[in-house]
């Protein structure tokens, strides 16, 4: 359009001008805000110098809760509440009741119950023949039913699939025949799984059930766990079979003449046969970790197994809203089976493996609505005495796998990261001081689930606590794991291998000399103000300049392939590095002190810094700074005087 007037000519330029520039503006801010979030995740990647135990083979980044990218993905969910009408029917310790709402709202109705049956196989169901008019405090008969209950006055009807854990007679006399070993350590074992959650996701999204385990119950974390390999078979394998995938006959559904997981060496399989009971609930149909890509099992793996519910439940879940089963949360359901369980062998020896995958694996953010639920139940447990002998484990198997987190270099290190936590009964400390001290020890140690699967094994028949042996594969937590411990000797392989390494920089370099000067004035600004007393030092021997850094194996890894998904794909480019870590050792002249610093070079901003506490001296300095003892003990470890005599003298 012609511009004719020119008053409006120019109105329509200064418009254009200054809607352009808005628009330069706002690139230039958000360019600034992701320029500075990536420098300061990546900054976050590496441990801080104030934290370094160099005299560790494997050091493991200290990543950051409050990591900008990853905050970029959190979103916190409100508890589930179900609306509708409260289920007719409660299941509590192995009896099926009547809930007060429906004897109060339905005035009288009745209720047929049809005990669900599993198979054959892991991927069969049915229902036994009705028990007709079932009472309010009715014992169960089996673990998992269907209820259909219809109002006499109303006429309205109630159908629902419960589940609950039955008194059952045959396990009862098994558990007063068969005892554990007199060599063991007296603990049953609860492992709750959620799948997906790396240890800072962990933090972000339970914040009250990791308080409560950690502030009140004692709970360990592990800090330096590392996966083993892709998804939750690989976790799961290592722990309850101690193996690979691999390692193990072949299940695969794609696979000619392969068989049933029945015959890998569960170790729940171990428990049972010396007197504990065990039971195995994974709340998944499709993506179950051992039917996804494998068999399953052909016969009950486990004295209570929970698939036969869920592949009951699965294609009723469209009648309810997305979160729910009826009145209930789906996890709330799932909960409360390993409660009822807790309750009906509360004093016998328990082995129970029980994960949750739909709140996590697709979402991290979804779990924040179990949180609540989650510390609940674990206070009432507690409370109630039913973890007074048990180890409880809450972990995950690996952290998030999901294409938009995985794709950055923070998503790639938290999957290799998980969350795990141990909580041992206030006595087992009381009795085992050295075992638990390892287990605290080993907390900062590269650990695994072959470590895992070990402590379970020792929980069984316990061997002494002491050192590790490195050449293990897998090492009792209730044994030190030694310093020396690499990836290698877990049997992690690179690409998986969250460990920084080790790279040898020439001193003569240019980064090495300007490290070597950036450590030195360091040194010699803590003794500027009394320049009078100490001399100003220079660098003498050089013994050792190195750069620490991410194995190029994480850096470049994409994604596995194969039909066990343990097959690297390595991409030919990586995002870079915004930060390195240095560490150097050197004597200063004179005095010939021989200090270790660790410093930290920004690499967007070319800058370099340490922290003080990063800086060691690590021979005696013995007179050598006697003349400032009375002025500033602080530097005594910096100040060389320069009055030697009379130092000497005092």
């Amino acid at each position: 359009m012609i511009c004719k007037v020119k008053y409006l000519c120019l109105k329509r330029r200064i418009i254009k001008l200054f809607a352009s520039g808005a628009v330069i503006i706002t690139l230039m801010v958000i360019y600034q805000s992701y320029a500075t979030t990536d420098l300061q995740s990546y900054v976050a990647f590496l441990a801080p110098s104030s934290v370094l135990d160099t005299s560790q083979a494997c050091i493991h980044p200290a990543l950051n809760i409050n990591d900008p990218t990853m905050m970029r993905f959190y979103r916190n969910k409100k508890r589930v509440i179900c609306r509708g009408d409260t289920d007719w029917i409660e299941v509590h310790n192995g009896t099926l009741l009547f809930s007060h709402q429906a004897v109060s709202d339905q005035v009288g109705f009745k209720c047929h119950y049809y005990p669900l049956i599993r198979g054959p196989g892991d991927d069969n169901i049915s229902y036994g023949e009705p028990i007709l008019n079932v009472e309010h405090g009715t014992p169960l008969v089996s673990d998992f039913f269907k209820i259909n209950c219809i109002s006499n006055v109303k006429g309205t009807r109630y159908t629902n699939i419960h589940a609950g854990v039955h008194h059952n007679r045959t396990i009862k006399g098994r558990l007063q025949k068969r005892k554990p070993p007199k060599d063991g350590l007296g603990l049953s074992i609860a492992f709750l799984g959620f799948d997906s959650m790396s240890r800072m996701s962990w933090l972000r999204r339970m914040p009250l059930t990791r308080k409560y385990m950690v502030e009140t119950l004692k709970a360990i974390e592990l800090e330096s766990y590392n996966i083993v390999g892709d998804g939750t078979p690989a976790a799961l394998f290592p722990i309850l079979t101690g193996k690979h995938e691999t390692e193990l006959p072949d299940a695969r559904r794609s696979a000619n003449h392969s068989k049933s997981v029945d015959q890998f060496p569960w170790l729940w399989k171990d428990f049972q046969k010396h007197g504990y009971v065990t039971s195995w609930a994974d709340a998944e149909v499709e993506i179950a970790p051992f039917n996804y890509r494998l068999k399953g099992f052909e016969h009950a793996p486990t004295d209570h197994f929970m698939r036969p519910f869920y592949l009951a439940v699965d294609p009723t879940y469209r009648s309810y809203s997305r979160y729910c089963h009826g009145s209930l949360p789906k996890h709330v359901v799932w909960l409360n089976w390993f409660r009822d369980i807790m309750y009906m062998y509360k004093r016998d020896p328990k082995f129970m493996v029980h994960f949750y995958t739909p709140l996590s694996h697709d979402d991290n953010n979804l779990i924040t609505m179990a949180d609540e639920d989650l510390q609940k139940m674990l206070e009432h447990l507690e409370n109630d005495g039913c973890f007074n002998s048990t180890l409880l484990v809450i972990m995950a198997d690996h952290g998030a796998r999901f294409a938009d987190v995985r794709r950055t270099l923070s998503g790639k290190l938290e999957e290799r990261m998980p969350y795990v936590s141990f909580r041992f009964p206030p006595w087992f400390e009381d009795q085992y001081p050295d075992i638990v001290q390892n287990v605290r020890t080993n907390a900062h140690r590269l650990t695994t689930p072959f470590d895992i699967h070990e402590t379970f094994k020792e929980v069984l028949r316990f061997t002494g606590g002491g050192v590790g042996n490195v050449k293990n594969r897998g090492i009792s937590l209730f044994k030190e794991i030694p310093k020396s411990r690499t990836c290698a000797h877990g049997d992690v392989a690179p690409h998986w291998c969250a460990c920084l390494s080790w790279h040898e920089v020439n001193p003569n370099s240019d980064i090495g000399k300007r490290v070597l000067q950036a450590a030195i004035d360091n040194i010699n600004s803590f003794t500027a103000p009394y320049r009078s007393d100490c001399v100003e030092l220079t660098i003498g021997k050089v013994t050792a300049v190195s750069k620490h850094m991410l194995r190029e194996e994480v850096l470049r890894f994409s994604e596995t392939t194969g039909d066990r998904g343990d097959k690297p794909v390595l991409s030919d480019a990586y995002v870079p590095l915004n930060k390195a870590i240095y560490q150097v050792t050197f004597f200063t002249e004179p005095g010939h002190g021989e200090f270790e610093i660790t410093l930290e070079h920004l690499v967007n901003v070319d800058q370099i810094t340490l922290n003080p506490k990063a800086i060691s001296r690590i021979n005696k300095y013995g007179t050598d700074p006697a003349c400032i003892l009375d002025k500033n003990r602080e530097i005594r470890q910096f100040c060389y005087c320069n009055n030697q005599s009379l130092a000497k003298s005092r």
